[in-house]
Order: C-alpha cells, then sequence, then structure tokens
C-alpha cells in the first residue's frame, strides 16, 4: 500500500470514530496527527524569543490531565513569578487555577501586587477557588480603593467569601453604597455567605449586626 493510501486510510478510520467519541477525544486525535503533544507544548512554553509562544505552550499544556501535575505546575508557578512579559504571567497563574494547584496560594497572593492589572486580576480569580490566608489583607485593600480597576475589586470581593473575619466584613459592608454596583452587588453576596444573613445594601443594618453582642464573627 503507498503512502499516500495509508494517509487515506489512516483518515478514514479516525473520521469513522469521529461520532463514536467526545470532543476531548476528538481534540486529541487532532494534535496526535498534528505531531502536538507534551514535548510540543514544553518547547513552546520555553521560547526564550516570543511570549505568543511561551503562553500558547503553557495554555495547551494546562488543557490535558498530565499539564495540570507536576512537574508542570511547578513551571508555571515559575514563570508566573519570573516571566517578563505580564500576557504569559497571567497565563501561569489562570493555568495555575485551572489545575487546582493547592500550593499555589503565595504565588496568587503576589500576583495581587503585579504591576499589571490583568496578572492581578488572575490572581484574584485563582483565589476565589483556591484561597490562602495570606491573601486577606491585599484582598481588602483591592476592594477598599475606588481607584482599582472595577473588575479587579468585584473577583477581590468575592475572593473575601471565604474568610469569617470582622474585619472582612466591614470592608464589604463599606462598599456597599460605592459607586460601582457591581462591586456592591459582590460584596452583599460575599457578606452573606460569610454571615448566612442577607442584609441587602442596608449599611446600617449590616454594620449593627456585626458589632451585636453574639454577633457570628465573634
Amino acid at each position: 500500500m503507498g503512502k499516500r493510501m495509508r494517509i487515506v486510510v489512516l483518515f478514514s478510520i479516525v473520521g469513522s470514530m469521529l461520532p463514536l467519541v467526545g470532543c476531548t477525544q476528538t481534540r486529541h486525535i487532532g494534535e496526535a496527527l498534528s505531531g502536538k503533544n507534551a514535548l510540543w507544548g514544553a518547547r513552546k512554553m520555553e521560547d526564550p524569543y516570543f511570549p505568543d509562544e511561551r503562553r500558547e505552550g503553557v495554555m495547551f499544556l494546562v488543557d490535558h490531565g498530565y499539564g495540570q501535575r507536576p512537574p508542570y505546575t511547578t513551571r508555571y508557578q515559575q514563570i508566573a513569578k519570573n516571566d517578563p512579559d505580564f500576557t504569559v504571567r497571567a497565563a501561569a497563574v489562570r493555568a495555575l487555577n485551572r489545575a487546582r494547584d493547592n500550593s499555589a496560594g503565595n504565588v496568587f497572593t503576589a500576583a495581587l501586587s503585579d504591576n499589571n492589572d490583568l496578572v492581578r486580576l488572575e490572581g484574584a480569580k485563582a483565589l476565589v477557588n483556591l484561597p490562602s490566608p495570606n491573601a486577606v489583607e491585599p484582598l481588602k485593600k483591592i476592594v477598599a480603593s475606588p481607584v482599582e480597576n472595577k473588575d479587579l475589586r468585584i473577583a477581590a470581593a468575592e475572593a473575601l467569601k471565604h474568610y469569617r473575619d470582622i474585619g472582612v466584613a466591614r470592608t464589604l459592608v463599606n462598599v456597599l453604597n460605592g459607586r460601582d454596583f457591581g462591586v456592591a452587588w459582590q460584596a452583599r453576596h460575599s457578606l452573606r455567605d460569610i454571615t448566612g444573613r442577607d442584609l441587602r445594601y442596608d449599611e446600617s443594618a449590616w454594620l449593627n449586626y456585626l458589632t451585636a453582642p453574639g454577633h457570628p464573627l465573634g
């Protein structure tokens, strides 16, 4: 059988399989045919010249089960902290979030202090899923600042839902009547998660509840 005929037969077999497999399996078959594998992704991730290549490599790897475990997640942590391009740092933080890397709490917290808002936003989103005690103060600071990026403040307000702390609750109460309704909406919902109560946007009612004898946050 000639080479051309073997290729035709191979594609015929693959085509007959497609109705029998899901989207993920179909994608993996396509990747195998195109030569995309872990080594291909790793080479892209380590490209010394082009940030787009590094970013594509990170996102390719984390889209596979093997790329959601060490040593890949260990490398994502390094990239998140050290890559000179902010889009690559943001991709690495997102990859750690997708991988649900519980060891990356300090990386997410450090991302909140990045000099680029995209990286900071990815850090806050990651802390929604993977809370870290070291993130409380920087999250509070972001939520409380009216000059911060609105989407970042919303993500930070959502991340604060994990901390049953009077200081966190007060920070959230203080933005209930702020100019950005999205921030206020998320603050209300995080307060509800923390306290089990919903006093809506009534700042006075919340403060009275939080300072009353026997309030839930001690």
